[in-house]
């Protein structure tokens, strides 16, 4: 005995099911896409500022240890690690560029656009602010007088 199959009970989703399921998941995609975009670009700078801090605490530890003047220069798209009382005066440097979306916009520094740490000591001669951007978000990268090296978002 063949058993045939009633066409009435084949299951199955309609189109107007289909098209509204479609329409649902492309609404919530168009909320969801901009946002994990945005959060991935927030993320990456504040990757680069941990770089930076990070830098920063490495000249600061490299001066109280080597016993040498260690330090920081910056400037619009990149800054440069040297070794010695001046940038050009510098025995070694290790420049350090970012892509060319982000960019340093404001030095506010003690003395010009240099963070230097005195031979043998954690307290740096100049301090001050960094702020690093991507046109859209802003990370203030700091050093205060103490010594103590951070960012924060803004």
């Amino acid at each position: 005995m063949v058993k045939s199959k009633n066409k009435n009970n084949l299951k199955g989703f309609s189109l107007f099911e289909l098209i509204i399921t479609m329409g649902i998941l492309m609404i919530l995609s168009l909320i969801v896409f901009p946002i994990a975009i945005q959060k991935a670009q927030e993320s990456k700078l504040e990757s680069y500022a941990s770089q930076m801090v990070t830098d920063i605490y490495y000249q600061q530890q490299r001066s109280a240890i080597k016993n040498s003047p260690e330090g920081v220069s910056f400037s619009t798209n990149e800054y440069t690690l040297f070794d010695g009382e001046t940038l050009l005066g510098a025995t070694e440097t290790d420049t350090k560029k970012y892509p060319i979306n982000i960019d340093i916009t404001s030095i506010n520094m003690t003395n010009g656009s240099t963070v230097s740490f005195p031979a043998g000591e954690f307290k740096p001669a100049s301090y001050g602010t960094v702020i690093l951007t991507d046109g859209i978000t802003s990370v203030r990268v700091y050093i205060n007088r103490e010594g103590l090296i951070g960012y924060e978002k803004l």
